[in-house]
């Protein structure tokens, strides 16, 4: 075998060890309210980042609610190919199975510990944005949601580890700032 052949083995070999090394990719966890931004954010860091985009809600409904089947959803997903980057997920974690789970998964995946980042949007500008577009009583039941998520986090992350971002500033204000506590984080 050529010494160009062997070199290229070599790198060939290594290459998935070097793309799952320990501290390398992202994984971004938003937390908000709805209407707080959390799809739009989330869509352009996958963009800029080439990373995925995973919805905790919409795994959730599509496991039928089932946490078991929530997070075999949630590690077929982060184990695939378009997730060794890295991944942005909103909606999830919401409980302490939930968090445990996605911390063992992010090990598994040798992906560096999540930027928790919550887009702070005031519940009255959150109906506003939502006015016309949700049920009143079904806006109330997920806002109560998105509190008892928020305060879940906040007692089971450090709080050094929770960044808030003013979520009524505008869509590129908003991005600019959390591409900022990224890089600073990194």
């Amino acid at each position: 075998m050529s010494t160009r052949r062997a070199l290229l083995a070599l790198c060939v070999s290594i290459l998935p060890a070097l793309a799952q090394a320990p501290g390398k990719g992202l994984v971004i966890v938003l937390i908000g309210a709805p209407g707080s931004g959390k799809t739009t954010q989330g869509n352009l860091l996958k963009k800029k980042y080439r990373i995925a985009m995973l919805a905790g809600d919409g795994l959730r409904t599509k496991a039928g609610n089932s946490a078991e089947k929530t997070n075999a959803l949630l590690r077929e997903q982060v184990l695939h190919a378009d997730a060794r980057r890295g991944f942005v997920i909103d909606g999830y974690p919401a409980t302490r199975a939930e968090a445990d789970y996605l911390s063992q998964l992010v090990n598994e995946a040798k992906l560096p510990a999540p930027i928790i980042i919550q887009l702070d949007v005031p519940d009255a500008e959150v109906r506003r944005r939502l006015q016309g577009k949700a049920d009143g009583t079904e806006l109330d039941k997920k806002l109560a949601e998105y509190h008892k998520e928020l305060e879940f986090a906040r007692s089971y992350y450090p709080q050094s580890d929770i960044w808030t971002v003013i979520g009524t500033k505008s869509r590129k204000e908003v991005f600019e700032t959390i591409v900022s506590l990224i890089q600073d984080r990194r």
